[in-house]
């Protein structure tokens, strides 16, 4: 069976070649391979530091800003706009350009190129996340994981060109096609779910249901940038460890596309995203764990499985953060731009820390492994803590629920049909659609629905599927699910 869905169309294949052309240009851009022109100039490993930090926090402050600006202009569409993202590019490559032709000597700008590389990565993010967010959750995930599949293989096929002439391929030619594909894919793709047009000022509540929803996602993959920080201060002054940690990174990219293709129609229909984080969670913990101990080949094997297993999260996390604007109506930017941001912030983090402990100059085992294990206790407590007091509330409204069924089975009538109200509100379903969705949400079958309401079959599935295509599900269970999930 084919893990493509049968209506994948051309505006996913335009969204998936954006993706990953963007992310081959991060290789460059945001995780700062074009350093390794300026390796053999005269520049002062103190300011390659500078550098990694200011790239380093500019990145998830970008990605902040256009939540909040998310929040509180959602209409507005200059910050989030490709174009503005290539202005930061091009400005950031061409300074890189001046100073290999000896016209002008970096020095002290070279913090300010950084700086334009991580403010054009988040804003481009945010961009590009507004277009996976309008596919449905399924098709979305198909979309992010083959743009990480895509990535890989046009970096390593860069990798392949003369040394000098890789990263002006991915700086002046990939992130222009980036640009316009991206810009091809905001016109092309239908946006006429309800997240673009809801006020997230005016539905505070659905933004703590978001929050409800991600939090311990978020923890998850905080855990895996924080790792990933860790490692990454290590090759901020070498080039060879710098090249060396990219091919890591786009090794771990190639292998979280082949995993996650491959098993994602099962993991979707069968598997909660919670689930996998949870899975995902003590595999990251063990390679922390590990890394300090391992030298020469096996600590590249271990640092591929670091960046595999980020990759995986990170993927995930486009996904759930997709998700999640679907299912509450929030803007997508929102959403992804205060969830990556707190995670890039946790990767910056890991890299103060990797620091401070030594890890950039290869003073290892003790140092490490003490903040491996500091950092696996306190995500051990943060990931269970909530879930009991959650598990509580569950139990408690659960049997609250269950006798008032008891008392009156009338009630339940009324709750199901004021929850498929509140999902016709949220989702601008039409009447008809409204009447099959409440029949739908109380497990009746087709041709059960399409005798009480006096219509064909065919227009039943009809409506059932226009129902998904509005409310991001894939399932009749998952549509059950978003039922339940509605406030009254």
């Amino acid at each position: 069976m084919s893990i493509y869905p049968k209506n994948f169309a051309r505006e996913q294949l335009l969204v998936t070649l954006a993706y990953g052309f963007f992310l081959a240009c991060t290789s460059v851009m945001l995780w700062g391979g074009y350093l390794q022109f300026l390796i053999d100039h005269e520049h002062s490993s103190e300011l390659f530091m500078v550098e990694f930090f200011v790239r380093s926090s500019a990145f998830p402050v970008a990605l902040l800003t256009a939540g909040i600006l998310a929040y509180k202009y959602p209409k507005a569409r200059l910050w989030r706009s490709p174009l503005v993202a290539l202005g930061f590019f091009l400005v950031g490559a061409v300074l890189v350009m001046l100073d290999q032709a000896g016209a002008v000597s970096l020095s002290w700008l070279l913090p300010f190129v950084g700086a334009c590389f991580g403010l054009g990565s988040g804003l481009m993010f945010c961009a590009l996340q507004e277009v996976v967010a309008a596919q449905k959750v399924y098709s979305a995930g198909i979309v992010v994981f083959a743009a990480a599949g895509v990535s890989a293989l046009l970096f390593f096929a860069a990798e392949a060109l003369p040394k000098q002439a890789a990263p002006w391929v991915l700086m002046f030619v990939l992130a222009p096609v980036t640009v316009v594909l991206t810009s091809v894919a905001q016109r092309s793709v239908p946006q006429t779910h309800p997240m673009f047009e809801t006020i997230p000022a005016q539905r505070r509540d659905r933004c703590r249901e978001a929050a409800a929803e991600l939090w311990r996602p978020l923890l998850c993959v905080a855990f895996s940038a924080f790792i990933v920080g860790v490692v990454r201060i290590g090759s901020v002054t070498g080039g060879g460890l710098l090249g060396q940690t990219n091919a890591s990174n786009m090794v771990g990219l190639l292998v979280a596309c082949i995993a996650l293709l491959a098993s994602w129609r099962y993991l979707y229909e069968r598997v909660t995203l919670m689930r996998l984080y949870q899975i995902l969670f003590p595999l990251t913990a063990t390679a922390f764990l590990l890394l300090p101990l391992l030298e020469g080949g096996f600590r590249q094997v271990v640092l591929s499985l670091v960046f595999s297993i980020f990759s995986v999260t990170s993927s995930l996390m486009v996904v759930s953060c997709g998700r999640t604007a679907r299912n509450q109506a929030l803007p997508p930017v929102l959403v992804y731009g205060i969830f990556a941001g707190i995670v890039y912030l946790c990767s910056l983090l890991g890299s103060v820390v990797g620091l401070l402990v030594g890890a950039g100059r290869n003073v290892g085992l003790a140092e490490l492994s003490v903040v491996a294990l500091v950092a696996v206790y306190l995500l051990s407590l943060a990931m269970v803590a909530p879930r009991r007091k959650q598990g509580r509330k569950a139990t408690e409204a659960l049997q609250t629920e269950v006798s008032s069924l008891h008392s009156d089975e009338a009630d339940l009538s009324d709750i199901v049909k004021a929850r498929c109200a509140a999902v016709v509100e949220r989702y601008g379903l039409s009447p008809r659609e409204s009447d099959v969705l409440e029949l739908l949400a109380r497990g009746r079958d087709v041709p059960y629905i399409a005798e009480e309401l006096v219509i064909s079959k065919n227009t039943v599935r009809s409506h059932a599927k226009n129902i998904f295509a509005k409310t991001g599900v894939h399932s009749r269970q998952e549509l059950i699910d978003l039922v339940e999930s509605s406030e009254v």
